[in-house]
Parts: structure tokens; C-alpha cells; sequence
């Protein structure tokens, strides 16, 4: 999966920008607030519709104006497709493949992508809401069914909730019943993945030490354990049924995958209780690593990659890490900077590196040079 080229109009702060993409590494220097986040948003934005912090898609609109358009030419399996975003001020989102309207389900099957920020959200200490979208976003391109699993999920735990908040409980058994019935499949599908993910995520750490043996201990000894949501020793329903009371109480739902989480730990310690921000920062990175490398046993291609500030709290050792991970992967990867880190980005690469470099000046993307040629 590559991204050739990407044009937008009225992103944000930035009128109009085109770029011509490396198949590796792209790094996007500039100042504060000069759009480099927007850029990586951009591209999000087209591959489902969304935000980084969900907030509106309005608000990635230029403030002067009422629409913005996005447009990228996509390789896919040796195939360009062509892949346009729209959205317009107080009107739907527009999305189309080689000119055909599409679903946000076709979306995100033709342009696969994975974002991280390091600046805010460490995947770590994030939350379970957090955890649970990582979950979804690999189960479904493992198994694209997912998506209308989760979809029939909410629409009747949404029911089930409502009557919980008004207290008629006599046509709750039904709602209950159907939400136990989709949430052991949803769960089902969520642990055959995460089952993979915990494999690919072991295989990255004994990786890691062949180009870093000195890695610092934490991130070898580091775990994920997968929590469903529900007592392991009860069925959904019979869960649902025992805590019937408290929720009516609580007028919602307490119990099933819609509270499932991933711990991350080192031994049998919470890793974001012992480990520095540097060390979070790779085992979050490893995490994306290891999805990457599921959807490419499944496709036999690569998921495009975003990491918003690259550079925060993280030190010298693991920047090469991180960087040696980003290389090795052979995904195309989105990565932004402030300008001052320009020389350091230039002590991290190695020889084998390839990558290109764009740097915001007076509201313009320049292309700046490129590394390993």
C-alpha cells in the first residue's frame, strides 16, 4: 500500500498542498501550528472519515472557507486506485473510489491506516476506549465481517441502555439476550486477533535484539494481556443476568466488550506504573509494528503509518530504535517533527535508510532532500 501522491485544498490552515511521497519514510519539519499534524490528519481523514481526537470533520475545514477536498493516488496490490474525501460546512461527508461514491467499510478496506501521536496519545497509559480501537481497527482487516458486528453490537446495546435509563426492565430480556449473542461473537473475533497480535509482538522484541542487544529491560520483558470485558468464568449472558441490579441502578450496561481493555506489563507489573515515557513510547510502537505485520500475513501488504511528534520524551537510544523499526517494516510512514530536530533526525538515520524529508515554510510544503539516495 502506497500513497503516489496526495493533493488537498482548505486543510485546515494549509490552501493548497501536493507531494509526491516515499515509499518509506516521510518526514514533515516545521514550527508550531504549522500544519504538520494537519497533513497527518488529512491523510486519516481519507482512509475513514475521521478525526485523531474525534472531534467534527468540520473542523479540519480552512476557517475561511466551507469545504476542503482531498485527493490520493493509491497503489494497491499493483493497482492505482484513485481515493477523493470531501466535507462540506453543514452537509455529509463525500468519499469515492475512482469516481464511485463509497462506505466508510470500502474506505477503510482501500486505504488501510494506522495513527499513533506520541505527543498525546501513548498507547500505554492510554485508555480502554483507545486499547479497544486498536482492537477493532486489526480485527476488522483481519476479517472485514467485524465491521457489521460491532455496528448490530452498539445498535442493541444502545437499546438495552435506553430502557435501563428509563427503568422498563419488562422487554429488557430480549435486548439482553441479543447483546450477549453479538458480544460473544464480537469477543470471538477481537481474541482470534489479539491471539496473532501477542505472536507478531513477542517476534518484534526478539528482533529488536539483533540490532540492539543493549535494549533497556523493561521493553524486552514487556507483555499484553487481553481483558473481554466479563468474568472469564461466566458466560455473557449469565454476566448480564447476575448484574442486572447494579445496572439498573447505574442505568447502563456494565458488563461486555464494550469495557474490554489491553494491559501492558512488564512481568506482572502495569508497565506505565515502572517504565519511563521513552520506554512506553517503543512498546507502543512495537504494538503498531505487530499490526502492521498481521495485516501483511493476511494481504500480503502494508498498512500506511502516522506518528504525530515523533520526537516526544524519547531519547537518543530509542529514536534509532524507533527509526530501525519504521526502516525494517518496508511501510510507508508518515512521521512529523519540529524544525529543530532536523539534525537529529540526521544523527539517528543510517546508511540503509531511505526516506525523504518536507519542511513547512511561509504556509508552503517544500520538499527538502532526500536520505540514502
Amino acid at each position: 500500500m502506497l500513497i503516489n501522491q496526495l493533493t488537498a485544498a482548505n486543510l485546515r490552515s494549509l490552501d493548497f498542498i501536493s507531494i509526491t511521497p516515499h515509499s518509506n519514510l516521510n518526514f514533515i519539519i516545521g514550527k508550531n501550528n504549522a500544519g504538520k499534524t494537519s497533513l497527518l490528519e488529512g491523510i486519516y481523514f481519507s482512509s475513514c472519515l475521521k478525526t485523531f481526537k474525534s472531534v467534527p470533520p468540520s473542523s479540519l475545514i480552512n476557517k475561511n472557507q466551507k469545504s476542503l477536498k482531498i485527493l490520493l493516488n493509491v497503489s494497491k496490490y499493483n493497482e492505482n486506485i484513485s481515493i477523493s474525501t470531501e466535507n462540506h460546512l453543514n452537509s455529509p461527508n463525500l468519499s469515492k473510489i475512482d469516481g464511485q461514491r463509497c462506505s466508510v467499510k470500502q474506505l477503510m478496506m482501500s486505504l488501510p491506516v494506522i495513527a499513533l501521536n506520541f505527543g498525546t496519545e501513548n498507547i500505554v497509559t492510554a485508555g480502554s476506549e483507545t486499547h479497544r480501537t486498536m482492537l477493532d481497527w486489526g480485527t476488522f482487516h483481519v476479517e472485514p465481517s467485524y465491521f457489521d458486528v460491532v455496528k448490530d453490537y452498539q445498535k442493541a446495546l444502545k437499546q438495552r441502555n435506553a430502557l435501563l435509563k428509563k427503568r422498563e426492565i419488562a422487554n429488557i430480556d430480549y435486548w439482553t439476550a441479543l447483546v450477549a449473542e453479538l458480544g460473544e461473537t464480537l469477543n470471538d473475533k477481537r481474541l482470534d486477533y489479539f491471539i496473532k497480535l501477542n505472536e507478531e509482538f513477542t517476534k518484534q522484541q526478539e528482533d529488536i535484539l539483533k540490532f540492539m542487544p543493549d535494549v533497556y529491560d523493561d521493553i524486552k520483558c514487556a507483555n499484553l494481556l487481553f481483558k473481554r470485558g466479563w468474568d472469564n468464568n461466566l458466560s455473557l449472558l449469565d454476566s448480564l443476568n447476575s448484574q442486572i441490579d447494579k445496572d439498573i441502578m447505574l442505568k447502563y450496561t456494565t458488563k461486555g466488550p464494550h469495557r474490554a481493555d489491553i494491559h501492558f506489563r512488564s512481568g506482572e507489573q502495569e508497565l506505565k506504573n515502572i517504565s519511563s515515557m521513552s520506554t512506553q513510547v517503543v512498546t507502543g510502537l512495537l504494538v503498531v509494528m505487530s499490526q502492521a505485520k498481521v495485516f501483511h500475513v493476511e494481504h500480503k501488504d502494508k498498512p500506511v503509518i502516522l506518528i504525530d511528534d515523533l520526537f516526544f520524551g524519547i531519547d537518543d537510544k530509542n529514536l534509532r530504535l524507533v527509526i530501525n523499526l519504521l526502516v525494517d517494516s518496508d511501510a510507508q510512514c508518515f512521521l512529523t517533527a519540529p524544525d529543530l530536530y532536523v539534525d537529529k533526525i540526521e544523527r539517528a538515520m543510517d546508511n540503509k535508510c531511505k526516506a525523504r524529508a518536507y519542511e513547512f515554510k511561509n504556509n508552503n510544503l517544500i520538499e527538502k532532500e532526500d536520505y540514502g539516495k
